[in-house]
């Protein structure tokens, strides 16, 4: 059951197109260095396969699970190192270690994401047997957890902008619905009447007759004149709408309206005229709409949007500075044949603390983004 899960948030990950991340490679790259190793990988595992998402060293893009090295560093929350393959039991019949690759160190971290599940590892090889002391560990780990923020940043911005596509496609579908606005009773969910030209009640729905039971506690009549029945904030817009449909234009309101007994409710009102058999108008076709549940998603998508701005923003202004400042003291940490001193190391506690606040911003704002209030309905 708990690896079912762990496959399911792989899927995720797997079709995504990590390889052309500039930032992803920089940190592969820098991964090497540490470790003074040729090869450096960031890797995802499913059920039989072990991808090679964004490489250093290597061309090939995956291979079978069951040769996988990564196999076992996922299976624990620290480090894994392996100095020399040939002395673990685990590896020694590896074909990656007895074969033309000959891989004789391994060591990797298992990337982890904010909900709890290892997706694969950051990981680095080599051919000749190794090691890393605890600072190159303590690196290894800290780059594996920018790796998996930026890339559950990537799904993050991703779903965001398909959520702008979607509310795009949502208002052409609006449109193209209001501008064939059907009949008389033809769509019987919505609170429908007939108008004559005078303002009196020519005929009516059964959803017309509940919400006025509803509402009103009165029932509707054939000659009521339908004005009383509207709420009095809307009673001047209704009439110019009214007055538009006689001369035969049609016209559309939307708004909203608080009723003790439903709460709020948003709404899209028609005003259409209506003919006789010979092409006369004898009165208007008024129809009005529950629209709550798509301002909802709107206002979701917008809000959504909203954070895929700041996420942006976030991204290319406040990202790059705390990463050069850990690719620079790395450089000098590495020169220093990874002796540093104490405010090298110091340093770059602050520039990985700083990088890690920025990514926590931007997951927070997409985990959190709430929909706004909003409900919809006629007057």
């Amino acid at each position: 059951m708990i690896e079912d899960i762990r496959l399911q948030a792989v899927a995720r990950f797997v079709d995504f197109d990590f390889e052309n991340d500039t930032e992803l490679q920089e940190l592969v790259d820098l991964a090497s260095a540490v470790s003074d190793t040729p090869v450096a990988l960031i890797t995802l595992l499913d059920k039989d396969t072990q991808y090679l998402k964004v490489r250093k060293g290597t061309e090939e893009t995956a291979m079978p699970r069951q040769v996988s090295f990564c196999t076992h560093a996922i299976e624990q929350n620290d480090v894994m190192v392996v100095p020399d393959m040939l002395k673990d039991d685990r590896f020694t019949n590896n074909p990656l270690v007895r074969g033309a690759a000959a891989v004789r160190f391994y060591a990797g971290v298992p990337l982890t994401t904010s909900g709890g599940h290892k997706l694969g590892t950051l990981c680095v090889l080599d051919v000749k047997q190794h090691t890393l002391n605890q600072h190159q560990q303590m690196v290894l780990k800290v780059l594996a957890n920018q790796v998996m923020k930026i890339m559950e940043l990537r799904i993050g911005l991703e779903m965001l902008e398909k959520n702008q596509v979607e509310l795009a496609e949502q208002k052409e579908i609006n449109n193209d619905a209001n501008i064939r606005l059907r009949s008389f009773f033809e769509s019987s969910p919505n609170f429908q009447v007939l108008l004559g030209k005078s303002g009196e009640v020519i005929d009516f729905n059964k959803t017309a007759v509940n919400f006025l039971k509803i509402i009103h506690k009165i029932e509707i009549k054939r000659g009521d004149q339908f004005v009383k029945f509207i709420h009095p904030e809307f009673i001047a817009a209704f009439i110019d709408r009214y007055n538009l449909a006689l001369e035969g234009e049609k016209s559309m309101e939307e708004g909203s309206t608080t009723y003790e007994e439903t709460g709020l409710i948003w709404w899209e009102a028609a005003f259409e005229p209506a003919h006789d058999r010979h092409g006369d108008i004898i009165g208007i076709s008024y129809i009005i709409r529950n629209v709550t549940e798509r301002k909802l998603k709107e206002q979701k998508i917008i809000s959504q949007n909203e954070s895929l701005l700041k996420i942006a923003h976030i991204q290319a202004h406040e990202f790059r500075a705390p990463l050069t400042s850990i690719m620079g003291l790395m450089s000098l940490i590495k020169q220093e044949d990874y002796v540093a001193p104490k405010e090298y190391l110091q340093l770059l506690e602050q520039a990985v603390h700083t990088l890690d606040d920025r990514i926590r911003q931007v997951i927070s704002d997409v985990d959190n983004n709430v929909v706004g209030n909003g409900v919809a309905n006629h007057r």
